[in-house]
């Protein structure tokens, strides 16, 4: 076993930290109350909401994640797929339990070539999307009759990209007819999850807001220390360049458990990795940055290395105004290379050290 999986989703075996989250979380699903979570991207919720379905054997969880999608279709097809995969047995099993859960909606057995398994895809030829969620609600709702049910909706602040369809307003439509199911919404784009449960709009108080900080420095000091030779102070150092993003902090540590599992960790190897890392995306990084108008470019350095934006010094170093730095870091925002809060900030913190670099 690998002890620092950067990749993917950690696993029961690499998963650590967030004791207190996941009694939080826990306590919400008992009691089928409904929460939004949110945290920036690579903070560990998706790994967070994994280690809960897998501690929580007495709940049947209805997982899907809708990043990707493009339209009201991909939302429907992702939801129905999702209460499939939660049926038990094999192919055939569930195969004959489906007919009696949806009335509407029809599944084929198909083959994936990425995986090599057999899946079901749900066929939606001939069903206007309201009736498909129908379908998925009442098969839901049937499911609810026998088990305590958690609907987990990971990256949802997606849906408000769908403009033609109001999935925000179906779903509370029917939220409020069962009160026996929770509903757990998980975002990382703060403005687009908010917006979608502010005043007046359809989510509005339909789910408790919890936002998810980094792991605990203790959590890192006793995970790392098992598998590496490496001072208090130099977790720290890791903690503090990564801004406490998990997957940059776990992708620091497995470089080093790769190479310098048995040696003493020094801070010059610790900066020698992260450099690496960050290089190693220079070439993506390059092409994205050259993409940029001369304005975005000036903003993205400008965001990088100062915290007073709009200091005088500044605006002259970079020849640009007060009013096209605001347009420019808008347009940065508009393409989501860049997020704010109370202030500007770049999400992604390995993007933000190679333009420090630059």
């Amino acid at each position: 076993m690998l002890p620092f999986n950067y990749e993917g989703f950690a696993t029961k075996d690499t998963f650590f930290g967030r004791k207190e989250e996941l009694i939080d979380i826990n306590t919400f699903a008992q009691k089928s109350n409904n929460l939004l979570i949110y945290s920036l991207r690579r903070f560990g919720k998706s790994s967070m909401i994994k280690e809960q379905i897998e501690r929580d054997t007495d709940t049947q969880y209805i997982y899907f994640d809708i990043f990707d999608i493009t339209s009201e279709n991909d939302f429907a097809r992702l939801f129905l797929k999702a209460i499939a995969k939660a049926q038990k047995g094999g192919i055939s099993t569930i195969m004959s339990k489906l007919p009696k859960l949806f009335s509407r909606v029809s599944f084929d057995v198909v083959f994936d070539s990425t995986t090599g398994k057999t899946k079901l895809s749900p066929t939606l030829n001939n069903i206007s999307f309201e009736d498909a969620i129908e379908d998925a609600f009442n098969a839901l709702f049937l499911m609810s009759e026998k088990q305590k049910l958690v609907v987990a909706i990971d990256e949802f602040q997606q849906v408000s990209l769908i403009e033609n369809v109001k999935i925000d307003a179906l779903l509370r439509k029917y939220m409020q007819e069962n009160k026996k199911i929770s509903y757990f919404f998980l975002g990382s784009k703060r403005h687009m999850l908010t917006d979608l449960f502010r005043y007046k709009a359809p989510l509005y108080e339909m789910a408790t807001h919890y936002e998810l900080q980094g792991i605990k420095l203790d959590d890192y000091i006793e995970y790392i220390q098992k598998y590496l030779k490496i001072s208090d102070a130099f977790i720290v150092h890791i903690i503090d360049v990564a801004k406490n993003e998990t997957k940059l902090i776990v992708h620091i540590c497995s470089i080093l458990y790769d190479r310098h599992a048995k040696k003493n960790i020094t801070e010059k190897i610790i900066n020698e990795i992260i450099k690496e890392i960050v290089m190693s995306k220079h070439s993506s990084y390059s092409m994205l940055f050259d993409s940029f108008s001369l304005g975005k470019k000036k903003a993205f350095k400008i965001l990088c290395n100062h915290k007073d934006l709009y200091k005088k010094e500044v605006l002259d170093e970079y020849s640009i105004s007060k009013q096209s730095l605001l347009s420019s870091l808008n347009a940065l925002f508009k393409d989501e290379i860049i997020d704010k809060d109370k202030n500007w900030f770049i999400p992604d913190r390995t993007l933000e050290l190679w333009g420090k670099s630059k």
